[in-house]
């Protein structure tokens, strides 16, 4: 018996109500119900679903019912799938490249190991599409029983809901454990509500007993009925249900023929002091077929695998499904399996299974468990096995090859009930095996940690299951990245193997993945001692597969070691994993030796370098590796980059990492590109990549990410002489990479990326001595530290400032130094003006001048470095009389001045003064800006806006009295938020008045 109306929750269902009125305003928020079984948290959201289907919300549904442990991210599949059919569905494109990892999450792509905010994105962009009109409801019920991988997609959710048209009803019960700490962390970021249900008060009770009995009042049941049911339910609405159709179904409580109920016999006959008994009760009036497929299936859990319960109950399929619809009609399980869980079935309440399970003695328990166990192994051996999530287009329940590891799992908690801890740990491993390949790798951690808990405690388990275990759950902490567990866990592989007797290539394996994850952990030494310890056991001759697997890791290691041969032994190396991964036919290994081949190369020939990485892109379409198709074609933009500071194939790269969701690949295409417009001097398109990085960074909370876009935000900083700026991302890149090698900071990015970036800061704020400083320290580091990439940056205007200040000879400009420096934009006008500065020096006037404009040729693209050259080379011109000294300052003197570098506009004008050259009159009014904008580089039209500003006028107004468009105004004004660091409007009104009241 039930009510059809939802009682004693109004103050509760009121403010989900409004949670889902705020979220149809753009006021999205997450709600997580939490509660005891059977408290009546799934009815309160579904009734506040309900009302949001009325008033034209969509409405996603899933449930993380578990099957023994978790289901690695069903409920996510199931509310996607709900979303993805019928009416109001997303057309074709309307998801972007989120759309992909849509259909990964539902198991109908292959999984390509994309990382989790990935898919949270996706399912974020889903709910923001679904809502776009009218508004949007994820439910989300059961969530004590999801994985780690689907709680981290709720925590990423919960943080990114507010300011959409979507809201979150979550439920779970209130017990420890990582949803009600995910839960009650969000809350106390105030982005998510908790809302505990408490039982039902005795009037509340009273009330629910009527409306199940078909009353509105309350006075019509019997006192004795309310009596019991006060003292047993405790206000758990399951039990006050459950208990009035124990009494009505045991003939104690009968409908008198008038109005009204009568109570004819003990109400408490045959029922206990907990619900199990009014669950029991109608379990024992099914046949003994009924009773044993329930026995059976509730030592499965809550949602249970129909064929599998059958098999252990020794019934067929069609009988199961016939005793299924009995116990549907007994209330104990639902009416039958569901277009997303075809297959399974659930009890009505987790109390039902509790209940079933508890009455049988110790050793039926494990009886049953371990016959479950061998049905679900025997199964996977011999035919399909049901999912524990639907996949569409299925409709027979079954689907062919694996079992997933949400069985693996399943049977691996029945053997450990069962008393056998050693097979439950190899089934674990199975499981966890199956969430790598779903993706779901924070879960397949787990599920190996659970299975290394398991031998711990199992004397007779065997050392080849222990050391598979130990490989997998290795293997899969370097894909996480989290490998400072790595040393410890080897150290335990090993010695299992060395007892076990394991043959010398197991052994080797497993030192192997200690060396990935030494590289991952940027601990070059420590993984080029497991490269040696695995070819050692190896041998001299060691085979094809291992060598070409060896040879690619070792040549990472060496080529970011100390070592002074690093370049040449990790070419070496590279070509060689090459040769063995084609002859073997390792295409993935392949790729990767590829990749370390073109970095090694990428210093000494750009050309070579470029034919290196079309093979690896080549190789990767041929054998359908998009992750390293990417990379190859992100690596052929970086050349672009660097040879003509183009962006075409950078763009490209771009557009194929976002169309795929490698988020990570995005965001670094997206610093390349912000590099090559800073070089550019195209300030507009790199504030633009920038705020892509941001975005980015803030909604995927990848901790990489967000130091790519550190280093984006110095860049930009640096190229417009705002060292403070630059200070404070230095700073941040620090902060970030605390406790790592001491030259991360310098390797993270990129030494010369680094070192450009604070030489050149320091020239355009006319500090020549600091400049040369710096790029002497970044030139030290990049010597000492394994940067290969260190092709285009500072070189060439530390070349020429060396050059001018006479520290710098031929010896510099000849040989491989010349050669490098040649193949670089940016750097190839400073390698000229430095031949034209010492040609002028010897006397040698017209080839120097001659040389100087030659060096111009093909400048155009890269304003910046032309009029640097200018500015520093006109200097010597003048010196040693040659060339056009006063040509050069005055078209460095324009340039600067028009993009408002004003130290290094009025350097030129004092040595074109110096030339008794006349100078061009500025702006009137320049010498009234306050020194501290004038250092902070403000020019007279922005002091002019700001002045205006602070008089009150608007944009279009402060327009018509300087004879401006509104559009020039807002970017005065943002040039003015830009060099005097305030945030807003308001902030650049009160600095305006600071000055125009004569403070």
């Amino acid at each position: 018996m039930s009510s059809s109306a939802l009682v004693g929750r109004e103050p509760e269902r009121d403010l989900l109500t409004a949670a889902v009125a705020s979220a149809g305003e753009g006021r999205g928020s997450s709600v997580f119900v939490l509660g005891e079984p059977g408290i009546g948290k799934s009815r309160l959201v579904e009734e506040t679903a309900a009302a949001a289907i009325g008033s034209g919300f969509r409405v996603l549904r899933g449930r993380a019912a578990s099957a023994g442990r978790a289901v690695p991210l069903r409920p996510l599949a199931e509310a996607v799938f709900s979303g993805l059919r019928g009416e109001g569905a997303p057309g074709d494109g309307d998801l972007g490249p989120y759309e992909p990892l849509l259909s990964r999450l539902c198991g109908l792509a292959p999984q390509d190991g994309a990382p989790l905010v990935g898919y949270a994105e996706a399912v974020l962009r889903l709910l923001g599409s679904l809502g776009r009109s009218g508004g949007c409801v994820l439910v989300l019920e059961d969530l004590h029983d999801a994985d780690a991988d689907t709680l981290t997609i709720v925590d990423y959710l919960t943080d990114n809901l507010p300011g959409r048209r979507a809201v979150l009803l979550a439920t779970l019960r209130g017990g420890p454990g990582p949803a009600l700490d995910l839960a009650e962390a969000a809350a106390s970021r105030r982005t998510a509500r908790t809302l505990r249900l408490a039982g039902l008060g005795p009037a509340h009770t009273a009330e629910l007993a009527a409306r199940c009995l078909g009353h509105d009042d309350a006075g019509q049941v019997p006192e004795a009925v309310l009596d019991r049911l006060h003292a047993v339910s405790e206000g758990v609405p399951f039990v006050v249900e459950e208990l009035l159709t124990a009494m009505v179904d045991s003939g104690s409580l009968v409908r008198r023929r008038g109005d009204g109920w009568a109570v004819t016999g003990s109400l408490d006959s045959g029922v206990p002091a907990t619900v199990a008994a009014a669950v029991l009760q109608r379990v024992d009036r099914l046949d003994p077929p009924g009773v044993a497929l329930l026995e059976a299936a509730a030592v499965l859990g809550r949602r249970f695998p129909v064929d599998i319960a059958a098999r252990v109950a020794g019934i067929d399929r069609p009988t199961a499904l016939r005793r299924l619809r009995q116990a549907a009609h007994a209330h104990l399980v639902t009416d039958g399996a569901t277009a997303e869980e075809p297959g399974w079935h659930s009890f009505r309440h987790a109390l039902t299974a509790d209940a079933i399970t508890h009455r049988l003695l110790p050793a039926e328990r494990a009886a049953l468990c371990l016959a479950a166990a061998d049905a679900i192994e025997s199964a996977d051996a011999t035919g399909p096995l049901p999912r524990g999530a639907g996949r569409a287009g299925e409709t027979d329940g079954l689907i062919g090859g694996d079992p997933g590891d949400d069985l693996y799992r399943l049977a691996a908690e029945l053997c450990v009930t069962g008393g056998q801890r050693a097979r439950a740990a190899v089934l674990l491993t199975r499981a966890g095996r199956q969430a790598v390949l779903r993706g779901a790798l924070l879960t397949a951690v787990e599920l190996l940690d659970r299975g290394l808990e398991l031998t711990a405690d199992a004397a007779d388990a065997p050392p080849e299951a222990v050391a598979g275990l130990l490989e997998e759950l290795l293997g899969t902490l370097v894909l996480t990245g989290d490998v400072r567990r790595v040393p410890e866990l080897g150290d335990r592989l090993d010695r299992v193997l060395t007892v076990w007797g394991a043959p010398p290539a197991r052994r080797a394996a497993g030192f192997l993945i200690r060396a990935r994850a030494a590289a991952t952990a940027q601990q070059w030494e420590a993984g080029l001692t497991s490269v040696r310890r695995a070819r050692e056991l190896l041998g001299a001759e060691p085979d094809p597969a291992s060598r070409a697997a060896l040879d690619s890791v070792a040549a990472h290691l060496v080529l970011n070691s100390q070592r002074p041969d690093r370049l040449e032994s990790a070419r070496a190396l590279a070509e060689g994993a090459v040769a063995t991964a084609e002859a073997v036919g390792l295409p993935e290994v392949s790729c990767k030796a590829l990749n370390m081949l073109g970095y090694c190369l990428r210093p000494l020939d750009l050309a070579e370098t470029e034919k290196v990485f079309e093979r690896l892109v080549a190789t990767a379409d041929a054998h359908a590796l998009p992750v390293w198709r990417i990379r190859g074609l992100l690596e052929l933009g970086v050349l672009d980059r660097i040879r003509i500071t183009g962006t075409d194939r950078l763009l490209a790269a771009r557009r194929a990492a976002e169309e795929t969701g490698a988020v990570l690949m995005t965001a670094w295409a997206d610093m390349h590109l912000a590099q090559a417009h800073v070089l550019r001097d195209e300030q507009d398109q790199a504030l633009e990549a920038a705020g892509r990085l941001r975005t980015t960074a803030r909604r995927l909370r990848l901790g990489e990410v967000q130091l790519i876009g550190v280093g984006v935000d110095a860049i930009i900083a640096a190229s417009r002489g705002e060292r403070e700026k630059l200070r404070a991302a230095l700073h941040a890149m620090e902060s970030a990479l605390a406790g790592r090698s001491a030259g991360a900071l310098w390797g993270y990015a990129d030494t010369s990326v680094w070192g450009w970036a604070q030489g050149i800061c320091s020239l355009l704020r006319e500090e020549p001595d600091r400049a040369l400083a710096e790029f002497t320290e970044a030139d030290r580091a990049m010597r000492a530290l394994p940067s290969t990439r260190g092709v285009t940056g500072f070189l060439g205007p530390y070349l020429l400032l060396r050059t001018v200040r006479g520290a710098a000879g031929w010896a510099e400009l000849d040989g491989a130094v010349a050669d490098r420096l040649s193949q670089v934009h940016w750097d190839r006008p400073f390698a000229g003006w430095s031949r034209a500065v010492l040609l002028g020096r010897e006397g040698r006037a017209g080839e120097a001048a001659k040389a100087a404009e030659e060096a111009l040729a093909g400048t155009d693209a890269i304003p910046l470095a032309r009029h640097l050259c200018l500015r520093l080379g006109a200097s010597a011109a003048l010196a040693d009389g040659w060339g056009h000294p006063v040509e050069w300052l005055s078209a460095a003197e324009q340039f600067f001045h028009d993009r408002g570098t004003t130290r290094v506009a009025a350097a030129c004008r004092a040595l074109l003064r110096e030339a008794g050259s006349p100078v061009s009159r500025r702006r009137q009014g320049h010498g009234t800006i306050p020194q501290e904008l004038r250092r902070a580089g403000v020019t007279a039209r922005e002091y002019e806006v700001l002045r205006l500003l602070g008089r009150g006028l608007g944009n279009q107004e402060i327009a018509e009295h300087l004879f401006l468009s509104p559009r020039t105004v807002e970017k005065h004004l943002a040039s003015l938020r830009n060099r005097t660091d305030r945030s807003g409007r308001a902030a650049l009104i009160a600095l305006a008045r600071r000055y125009t009241d004569g403070q």
